[in-house]
């Protein structure tokens, strides 16, 4: 088991050339997984065979790799797959919303177990907030020990702790003492993301896509894949668009305190203020009367117009194969078609060859996001490498 309760974020990438340690040889036997032979490893690595024998006797002793069927093999014993032991190893998925909190356990193969979902209220204080969550996730749980905690939230998230929270939604949170907190609860590795970063990760579907995800419900946060790869930015603030000025918000005060934001007016929160929409209290309410209301589908397809707008710039700047839209607001058919028509219309014709707008898989991507996340993380080759460290010693 590794000790340390806190995780930063692997790189998640495959070894760029030979592997030379034991954590890289997990990070090979990881990518493919049927395995591969002890004479495929030799062949991949260029390792001597005693060199190789004695790394893979290391990551059988730690319960990291198991020999599983027979390989194929034209003629004599078949050789046996190694394989990454992902067997009975469960993942938390915390995410947390401003009214609701999704909570999820996965399977390593990244396969939702079993999940529930409950209220809360971001304005509460975070001790009440962990309490409720924590009680949750160990009924979930019912006895069973998870190799680690992903938690998507809705806010910027710095893993160096240099970009304060002032202007957000968990102004009033202290990110590090969260992540301590759930960790000692939970007794296992915690990581922290930005829920729309984790549900890009979590719509990922080819090894080097290029993909933006946004996410628009209560607010608006986007996620960025380049070549495969997460960009969280210099400070964890990549994606931050909710809070781009443009001219359709002018003179109209967002949460985080300016006038102009981008969430203003085309978020849930903004769709809850529009006056023609005031009898609904919660985003609940009125996105479940879309279709019936004659108020709400102006009004959804006007905000899906105006994040087109910007994601328009997006589009230009970064030339994604794919816009995946998702949140209890994004995927509303008016909303989409009105963006998808606002991004056509705007952004440059090369930029637009092949683009896929479409709407995300709300139900699962930000879970199986942040299982992916605490993976790459728990796996990483050097995170490797100071668990055998430590058995060792």
């Amino acid at each position: 088991m590794i000790h340390s309760r806190t995780l930063i974020g692997g790189s998640g990438q495959p070894p760029g050339g030979p592997a030379t340690s034991a954590g890289h040889l997990l990070q090979l036997l990881r990518s493919n997984v049927a395995g591969h032979s002890r004479a495929d490893l030799l062949e991949m690595t260029g390792m001597a065979r005693s060199t190789l024998y004695e790394r893979l006797d290391a990551l059988f002793a730690a319960g990291l790799v198991y020999e599983s069927t027979p390989l194929r093999s034209q003629r004599g014993r078949p050789p046996r797959a190694l394989r990454f032991d992902d067997r009975n190893k469960l993942v938390v998925a915390l995410e947390i919303g401003h009214t609701h909190a999704g909570l999820h356990l996965l399977s390593l193969g990244r396969d939702i177990v079993a999940s529930a979902r409950i209220p809360i209220e971001i304005r509460d204080s975070q001790d009440l907030v962990v309490d409720r969550l924590t009680a949750e996730a160990l009924r979930l749980l019912d006895g069973r020990q998870p190799v680690g905690a992903g938690v998507g939230l809705p806010a910027p998230v710095d893993p160096l702790h240099r970009l304060g929270l002032e202007r957000t939604v968990l102004a009033h949170w202290d990110l590090q003492r969260l992540q301590e907190v759930l960790g000692a609860r939970l007794d296992c590795p915690v990581l922290l993301e930005n829920d729309a970063r984790a549900m890009a990760v979590g719509e990922v579907r080819e090894p080097f896509e290029s993909l933006v995800a946004v996410k628009v419900s209560t607010g608006i946060g986007s996620g960025i894949i380049v070549s495969g790869t997460l960009v969280r930015g210099a400070h964890g603030a990549a994606g931050d668009i909710g809070h781009v000025r443009i001219p359709e918000a002018a003179g109209r005060r967002c949460r985080c305190g300016r006038d102009g934001c981008l969430a203003a007016v085309a978020s849930g929160r903004a769709l809850l203020a529009a006056p023609q929409l005031a009898r609904y209290r919660t985003l609940r309410q009125l996105v479940d009367e879309d279709g019936r209301d004659p108020a709400v589908g102006p009004a959804v397809a006007e905000a899906g117009r105006i994040l087109g707008r910007v994601l328009a710039a997006t589009v230009g700047t970064l030339n994604p194969g794919r816009i995946a839209v998702g949140g209890l607001v994004g995927v509303l058919p008016g909303f989409l078609d009105a963006c998808r028509q606002q991004i056509l219309s705007d952004a440059f014709e090369p930029s637009l060859v092949d683009l896929k707008i479409v709407p995300a898989d709300s139900r699962t991507s930000t879970a199986v996001g942040l299982c992916r996340l605490v993976e790459e993380s728990l796996y990483a080759p050097e995170r490797i490498e100071q668990l055998l460290s430590q058995r060792s010693g």
